[in-house]
């Protein structure tokens, strides 16, 4: 039975991808920054871990916990959105989307890189988003979210290098413009329907010593 563990679980596509994985028969380790008071989380009978992805001790705290377990997967889901433009920036929401959204994930991932080494699968996904893509960039609204994605698209890919001796895959994945609080009420994509494509692609995918940047349908994104 693989192994799966995702962050930022307690809702939204994170709630989504712990009930796809646990349908499929994953073991499911769920982070949420207090998980016990998530009720819809704790329904789901994942196994429950708390951690703040924005405060280095906790990402510590949970290596800790959990070392020596093998991970066949790794979801980096915890994340900050934001829509302000040059115009409206405010600066320390920026740092703060920076540490979550860029800094954070490639924490997780340095930390957890011995489970991932012990499991069978060793693939790690980020939540990236369309929104990084320079490429497609010809908007200016969500000026830092952007750049935060963009920058982890970047760190993933440099990670790739490093990591592809001890077989980990590493993949960056855009879920869609999906029903959240940080998508809203008119976004077209449920997050059941997220996170089934995501399930698709990331136990799908092969092995690879370099990043790919996909979405949930499996389409390849421009960098």
């Amino acid at each position: 039975m693989p192994t799966t563990l995702i962050t930022g679980a307690n809702r939204g596509i994170g709630l989504a991808l712990v009930r796809e994985f646990q349908s499929k028969g994953h073991t499911v380790i769920a982070t949420a920054r207090d998980p016990l008071s998530a009720k819809d989380l704790k329904a789901t009978g994942a196994e429950l871990h708390s951690l703040d992805v924005a405060d280095p001790a906790s990402i510590k705290a949970l290596a800790a916990g959990l070392m020596g377990r093998p991970l066949d997967f790794l979801i980096n889901n915890a994340g900050l959105g934001d829509r302000a433009d040059i115009t409206r920036l405010d600066y320390d929401r920026f740092e703060e989307i920076l540490r979550v959204n860029t800094i954070a994930p490639i924490r997780v991932l340095d930390a957890l890189t011995p489970n991932l080494a012990a499991g069978k699968a060793k693939i790690a996904a980020a939540l990236s988003s369309q929104l990084g893509s320079i490429e497609n960039t010809d908007m200016g609204f969500g000026l830092a979210y952007r750049v935060s994605k963009a920058g982890l698209n970047m760190g993933l890919r440099a990670a790739a290098c490093s990591l592809a001796d001890q077989g980990i895959t590493l993949l960056a994945l855009h879920p869609g413009w999906v029903k959240t609080d940080m998508g809203g009420d008119g976004a077209p994509v449920e997050p059941a329907d997220s996170a089934a494509g995501l399930y698709k692609v990331i136990t799908g995918s092969k092995p690879s010593k370099a990043l790919r940047f996909y979405d949930f349908e499996g389409k390849t994104l421009p960098w």
